[in-house]
């Protein structure tokens, strides 16, 4: 078995004493201003003794660096152990069981019968096999009654998803629609496949207004009325403002890291061995345990170091970021098919330590909607 040595972090003043009380010292070594000592056990007993000695443990190897680490983390393993077993409980109970139907009649056969198999709040969460039991049977059993059934867990919940089986009637009465502008615009293509177009390529447009009519005319006389359907493309204009600060930090990472395991209990992380001396730092959770329920888990972190420095803009640079982020602000709001036609500065200059950008867009977007044709008696 190892023998058990101490290293111990030792003020230089402390010498004197340590030999007058025969302190027997493997080696000793210097580093970052501070002196550390190797000892075997029985020397170390015989500092732990001396009132006159300050000292910090700094390292322990042999047999007892492990007593010693249990003992200066007890709390910490305690948490851990009840952490994870408090997880696994909760994760594995049913907290809420829902039906995704408003047909009472349909709930309460569901609920009838799961309480049959005991799949209800604050019971053991069902494996896929007995999940699959549980729906075969209301298939089988209740076939006037459910088109499609679906079981989903998601997390400590289950949702119970259910189409009835009826035949559906439409009685509906049918109504009729003029294809309308959405937004300003000047009309930029027309695609009618239903209706007639009343507007002309290159017209301007106001919010509202009739492009495709559903009411066919003829020598000014409504013929019918049909559904009108199509879809309108114009050009639209835009003015996007963005503000940004004269001054601003910017976050990096070093390139230095340490690999911790560490339970996190509501918003607090508790990490074994601590979280190293990086003063701001990033995490990297790779997630071995965690509750649906609870803001619990158990994670493998890396702890990044990132250091923050502070710079200017100017105003070539404001200019650039702020047109990128007025176009990014725009996008966010258009269509998948909307394309930007011209993009042109209008403003920029200081204001309360900000940098104000005014930014001019012209786009190419759909601008197709609806409008309901009222007919005479309605």
């Amino acid at each position: 078995m190892f023998k058990t040595t101490y290293v111990i972090k030792i003020d230089s003043v402390f010498f004197k004493e340590l030999i007058k009380n025969h302190i027997e010292i493997i080696k000793i070594k210097y580093k970052k201003n501070a002196c550390f000592l190797y000892v075997d056990e029985n020397n170390y007993k015989k500092i732990a003794h001396l009132k006159k000695i300050d000292y910090e443990i700094y390292r322990i190897f042999g047999k007892n660096r492990y007593k010693y680490l249990i003992k200066k983390y007890d709390v910490f393993l305690i948490s851990l152990v009840l952490g994870i077993g408090l997880l696994y409980l909760l994760s594995n109970i049913i907290f809420d069981v829902k039906i995704m139907t408003n047909k009472s009649e349909l709930v309460k056969i569901i609920t009838g019968e799961l309480d049959n198999f005991n799949l209800k709040k604050y019971r053991f969460v069902k494996s896929f096999n007995e999940k699959e039991e549980i729906k075969k049977y209301l298939l089988t059993n209740y076939k006037d009654k459910f088109e499609w059934l679906e079981i989903d867990r998601v997390g400590s919940k289950y949702y119970v998803r259910v189409l009835e089986r009826i035949i559906r009637k439409d009685d509906k009465k049918e109504e009729y629609h003029d294809v309308v502008a959405k937004k300003n615009a000047i009309i930029k293509e027309i695609k009618a496949s239903n209706g007639q177009v009343i507007k002309k390529i290159n017209d301007y447009v106001n919010k509202g207004d009739v492009i495709i009519s559903g009411k066919i005319m003829k020598n000014d006389e409504v013929k019918s009325v049909v559904n009108a359907k199509g879809n309108i493309y114009g050009e639209t204009w835009y003015t996007v403002k963005v503000e940004l600060p004269r001054t601003y930090s910017e976050e990096k990472l070093t390139g230095k890291e340490i690999t911790r395991y560490c339970l996190n209990l509501f918003n607090k992380r508790f990490c074994l061995f601590g979280q190293g001396k990086f003063k701001n730092v990033q995490y990297e959770d790779n997630y071995l345990l965690e509750s649906n329920i609870l803001p619990i888990s158990f994670t493998k972190t890396k702890i990044k170091e990132r250091k923050s420095s502070d710079y200017f803009y100017t105003y070539d640079q404001a200019e650039i970021k702020g047109e990128a982020l007025a176009r990014k602000k725009l996008l966010e709001n258009l269509s998948r098919n909307s394309e930007i036609l011209l993009q042109k500065k209008l403003k920029l200059y200081e204001e309360n330590s900000k940098i104000m950008i005014e930014v001019f867009f012209k786009v190419y977007e759909e601008i197709t909607d609806y409008k309901k044709i009222i007919l005479e008696g309605e």
